[in-house]
């Protein structure tokens, strides 16, 4: 869960049509089922809709942002940047959400 601090335009799309969310602060929170797979994850509920304690929530502020990533002519990561297994992948995304790796699913289309 977080609090919002601003919507700005997304760097990371040409078109210039697509916003970004910034959180100023996050807490974790356990609650099943909240998230019901929807294409975007961000989803706006009062915390009582959600059946959470507004006083048992721990807030955290939110780390500095990362500068976009440097992209050559065809919109791939620069040649340094080493490619990375699904299973590595799963693990790292796991360790951010707090989840187990089997609980990501990963999809590749093209």
């Amino acid at each position: 869960m977080g609090k919002v601090r601003d919507v700005v335009r997304s760097p990371f799309d040409e078109r210039k049509d697509r916003y970004l969310i910034e959180f100023s602060e996050y807490a974790r929170i356990n609650v099943p089922d909240v998230w019901k797979g929807d294409r975007n994850p961000v989803k706006y509920a009062t915390i009582d809709g959600l059946g959470i304690d507004a006083a048992e929530l721990k807030w955290e502020p939110m780390p500095p942002a990362l500068p976009p990533p440097t992209n050559d002519s065809r919109g791939l990561a620069p040649t340094t940047v080493t490619a990375l297994t699904l299973a590595d992948a799963k693990k790292r995304l796991a360790l951010t959400f707090g989840v187990p790796p089997d609980a990501i699913e990963i999809t590749i289309r093209g």
